[in-house]
């Protein structure tokens, strides 16, 4: 969080996502304090938006004055609350929190990050305390949420409704269809593959209402810079139509790689301009797209349409993952400042060139576009600037 995202919250009424505190939990005898945190935190993941949640110490709650937490003996660190977290039975996994530090008016002001999750409701499981959690009693199974600006009472749990709303949250039922699509593509163990009448499909086996059916397709290119890591370098086109019930949820370009020994999912082609005012281009993933969720499913499912390890390391060492579009645009730029470096780095030599070559000649008809000595360089190249960008990633933390 930066300064500006802070005062965004300090100009906006405490609410579903935020809440002020002017100082820390303290300590006293019994750690009822602690139980107060526990609670809080609670009712922040217990929420039914998609958004994580702050709570915002060195802050009035009715002024919104900046009054800091610079002398606050109470203050807690991330791996504190991690560690203390870490020690209470809490089903059905332990909140993720982080605790950030921003130097505000000549005050310091604490921001606990509370993690959006759709693993709700969370609470304990039994009445069992861990360490430094103290006598104050929070009761196996209650559910604390948060109303507007409102925490369920430490003596009172969540009512009917606010409850079928966690539920509908942890199942997906409260997105739009497109979202629970991605959701259940998640699911890697419970999708299974089938071959019927309407053709080779995958179906989710807790709600086989989503499907996806793999369609044949008007032939593309013949090969394509992804698929020259396989050893066999020709490919065949499809569509894959994710389907719920009757209707076409979205349609996603797949191909059959390696002899049609397993199914792949076209990445998307990014581009910078390099030194010479002319695209080098690249194949790429964004992690969160239902594209890249269907290719994580494709791969993890041990079907009959999975790669196996080896030839999905060799389809994925050119290919960039990227976080979202963002993330792609700030690399991209940063490429395009280093343009003479990144145009020299990605020439192909003699040698590869040949390589490709010669597999291509092999697998792909003759008087195919992609043998030509242009095509040919032009694969070698998106090959060569997918793996300098994977590199790039690694050795710059900041870009990640």
């Amino acid at each position: 969080m930066n300064e500006e995202d802070l005062f965004k919250l300090i100009e906006t009424q405490e609410d579903e996502r935020h809440d002020f505190k002017e100082k820390w939990y303290s300590s006293d005898e019994n750690n009822s304090k602690r139980a107060e945190m526990l609670k809080d935190i609670f009712s922040f993941v217990n929420t039914t938006h998609d958004e994580d949640c702050y709570l915002i110490f060195g802050v009035t709650d009715d002024t919104r004055e900046i009054v800091g937490i610079e002398n606050d003996e109470s203050r807690y660190n991330t791996q504190q609350i991690t560690d203390w977290l870490s020690s209470l039975p809490i089903e059905p996994e332990t909140p993720r929190v982080r605790v950030e530090t921003l130097s505000v008016r000549g005050h310091e002001v604490d921001v606990m990050i509370i993690k959006n999750t759709d693993r709700v409701p969370v609470f304990l499981r039994s009445g069992k305390k861990g360490k430094g959690f103290g006598k104050h009693l929070i009761g196996p199974g209650q559910v604390f949420t948060r109303k507007e600006d409102t925490n369920t009472s430490i003596s009172g749990t969540a009512d009917y409704n606010q409850l079928t709303k966690l539920f509908k949250k942890h199942l997906g039922l409260n997105l739009p269809i497109e979202k629970r699509f991605g959701k259940v593509l998640q699911d890697w163990k419970n999708w299974n593959y089938y071959e019927h009448s309407d053709g080779v499909g995958i179906q989710y086996s807790l709600d086989p209402d989503f499907r996806v059916v793999f369609v044949d397709r008007d032939a593309g290119a013949k090969a394509e810079s992804f698929s020259l890591s396989q050893i066999r370098v020709d490919i065949s086109w499809e569509i894959a139509q994710l389907r719920h019930r009757t209707d076409i949820i979205k349609e996603i370009n797949v191909v059959n790689l390696d002899g049609a020994r397993f199914k792949a999912v076209v990445p998307d082609i990014g581009s910078i301009s390099n030194s010479n005012g002319k695209y080098l281009f690249y194949d790429c993933y964004k992690v969160g797209s239902l594209k890249f969720k269907l290719e994580e499913l494709i791969n993890n499912m041990e079907s009959a349409i999975s790669p196996d390890c080896g030839s999905h390391n060799n389809f994925m060492e050119s290919i960039v993952l990227y976080k979202d579009n963002e993330h792609q645009s700030e690399v991209e730029q940063y490429l395009s400042n280093i343009a003479n470096v990144v145009n020299t780095s990605v020439e192909p030599d003699a040698e590869i060139l040949s390589i490709y070559k010669s597999k291509l000649e092999t697998d792909v008809p003759r008087g195919s576009v992609e043998l030509s000595d242009l095509a040919i360089e032009q694969m070698a190249k998106r090959i060569n600037l997918g793996k300098y960008i994977k590199g790039l990633l690694k050795q710059n933390p900041q870009l990640q």
